[in-house]
């Protein structure tokens, strides 16, 4: 009898250490003939310590940690359901470069990553440098604006800079996921200029899709960027990237609330044309002749907050790591109308002056904006100088160096901006609490915001 109880009890004590040791496997062995696809835990695909492939079933990876080795792929009709709790490590090595390393959603495939304030879902990297990874991106079947027509009839579609998925269509309500309490970090992996990932890249998301609670940071090129869609976003608070903070084209008609954008005393990547934030009604080098500024983006921010303690750096992505300061704090170029109400901007006086002043109105596609653009703001910082025509609240300062009507573009139309107010003393700006989950250090990193 005692001898069979040991025995029992060695098998009891295997059994839990080979548990412990699979835990994210779920304890079971792999069955099957490996073929590139994940439907399962029990899939011989599916490993933890290796995580790539199409996910092409219903699959949820419990609380653990995981390393990200090359594409992981939801595809049409799947869904990846990530745990609260659940950290997923990018590890480009072993050849594998920096740009096929990725966590992807093809229209139609669902990514649903709900963390909690306690236990909140984290995509990382090994090095924790910006650039690491690719980054996270969905794609939906949100419509998109042909800017060369001014169309937006749901036949227009694009594919993205990497990897050539499609994106776009004719249902505003489509949804790939929903991503709540969720941090994303260190992405932006580029091939040149013009292919490059962000932290998360939202292409022709609709209402469908929940964004709510997140810390996107240490982006090597944008640390959100949305491509048209309907989508709209909660409690995003954004820190560090080399290209811009929050950017949007393709006719963006969404909503962005309570949002923080940081740039560091301390962060020194950056890129030829960075800035704040920008926004563009088509693609920026995808435009029609005459411009057309009609049905174009048109988001509304609410509660929105903006501390810059360092506008210059070295461009860590070319080769001699050219030396640039930040273009402007916002650029909003042709067909981009905008809304912001409540925004609260800090121009930290140890921070570069920007290019082309605080807010630049242009660029080389067009007029301007398009009509009815309204930005209501507390700011605190230099005065930069720009061209008269705006009118602006009392001693307030007057907005971008490139503002002024010369050489090729005779004609800004300064009506169109229905409302253009600073030093508007009243406004908040963003709440800070709601970002309480995240531990960021806001009196030392943005003392006064």
């Amino acid at each position: 009898m005692k001898k069979v109880f040991i025995l029992a009890a060695f098998a009891v004590a295997l059994a839990s250490c080979s548990k412990k040791d699979n835990n994210n496997n779920g304890g079971t062995t792999p069955t099957g003939t490996k073929d590139g696809y994940i439907s399962s835990l029990t899939d011989p695909d599916y490993d933890a310590n290796n995580l790539k492939g199409k996910v092409n079933g219903n699959v949820t990876l419990p609380a653990g940690n995981y390393t990200l080795t090359g594409r992981l792929i939801v595809v049409d009709g799947a869904t990846l359901k990530l745990s609260p709790g659940t950290t997923i490590t990018a590890n480009a090595t072993g050849g594998t470069a920096a740009t096929s390393v990725s966590v992807e959603v093809m229209q139609g495939g669902k990514l649903n990553a709900v963390g909690t304030a306690t236990a909140p879902i984290r995509f990382t990297s090994a090095n924790k440098k910006p650039g690491d990874w690719m980054g996270v991106f969905l794609c939906g079947k949100a419509t998109l604006v042909n800017a060369a027509t001014g169309t937006r009839d749901g036949s227009y579609t694009q594919t993205t800079e990497l990897g050539d998925a499609l994106y776009g269509g004719s249902s505003d309500a489509d949804g790939s996921g929903d991503l709540e309490y969720v941090e994303i970090a260190y992405a932006g992996a580029r091939v040149n200029a013009t292919k490059e990932g962000n932290n998360l890249s939202l292409y022709a998301q609709g209402t469908g899709t929940t964004l709510k609670n997140l810390w996107l940071h240490d982006g090597s090129d944008d640390n959100i960027e949305f491509f048209g869609g309907t989508v709209n976003v909660t409690n995003v608070l954004v820190v560090n990237s080399a290209d811009d903070t929050f950017d949007w084209c393709l006719g963006w008609n969404g909503t962005a609330t309570n949002v923080i954008e940081v740039r560091e005393a301390g962060f020194i990547d950056i890129t030829n044309g960075s800035g704040m934030m920008e926004g563009d009604g088509g693609f920026s080098d995808l435009a029609s002749t005459p411009a057309i500024t009609t049905n174009l983006s048109n988001p509304t921010f609410t509660n929105l907050s903006v501390g810059v303690y360092n506008a210059s750096g070295n461009d860590s992505g070319t080769a001699g790591n050219p030396a640039y300061s930040l273009r402007a704090g916002f650029t909003y170029r042709t067909g981009c109308k905008l809304t912001i109400n409540n925004a609260k901007v800090l121009w930290a006086t140890t921070a570069a002056n920007p290019t082309n002043g605080l807010i630049k109105f242009n660029d080389g596609t067009g007029p301007a904006l398009a009509a009815d653009v309204k930005i209501d703001m507390n700011y605190t910082g230099p005065s930069f100088i720009g061209a008269t025509g705006v009118t602006t609240s009392a001693s307030s300062p007057i907005p971008g160096a490139n503002f002024g009507a010369t050489g090729s573009y005779p004609a800004y139309v300064y009506t169109d901006f229905a409302k253009l107010v600073f030093n508007n003393t009243a406004n908040t700006g963003a709440d800070k609490s709601a970002f309480a989950w995240t531990s960021y250090d806001f009196a030392t990193k943005a003392p006064g915001l």
